[in-house]
C-alpha cells in the first residue's frame, strides 16, 4: 500500500490515512484539505502547491 502520492502537473501531494471513497473534503488551512468517507472518517490529506515546502517534490513524480 502507498502512503502518499505526489502530483507534478497539478503540484499536489496527497497523504493517504485509510482505504475508502471520498465522499467530501474540508479545507482546514489554505491549500490543505482533509477528505473524508461517507462515515465522516478522515481517509487522506491533500497538500496543494506541495513544493512550497518541498522543492524536491516537483523534479519528479513520485508514489509510495
Amino acid at each position: 500500500n502507498k502512503k502518499y502520492s505526489y502530483d507534478k502537473e497539478s503540484d499536489s501531494l496527497f497523504i493517504y490515512i485509510k482505504e475508502g471513497n471520498e465522499e467530501r473534503f474540508e479545507e482546514i488551512a489554505p491549500g490543505i484539505n482533509i477528505e473524508l468517507n461517507s462515515e465522516g472518517d478522515i481517509i487522506g490529506v491533500e497538500i496543494l502547491k506541495a513544493s512550497r515546502f518541498n522543492k524536491n517534490l516537483g523534479k519528479e513524480s513520485i508514489r509510495y
